[in-house]
């Protein structure tokens, strides 16, 4: 590798700091979500779980199993 070739490497990854900031953003945001969903169905109650693979399917547009 050239010096000039290592160089624009080097700028090019101290130029992307932003683009690393929101893309962490994201994901931070991302794994917020995941944990309220979580502690929502840890909030449910056994029927309100047994019915949610009906309730999936019906999301998916995949129809009724009975």
């Amino acid at each position: 590798m050239t010096v000039a070739t290592e160089l624009q490497r080097l700028f090019a990854m101290a130029n992307s700091e932003g683009k690393a900031r929101a893309e962490r953003t994201g994901c931070v945001d991302r794994l917020h979500h995941v944990q309220a969903a979580r502690a929502a169905l840890s909030r449910l109650d056994a029927p309100s779980l047994r019915d949610s693979p009906e309730a999936t399917r019906l999301a998916l547009g995949q129809g009724s199993s009975q």
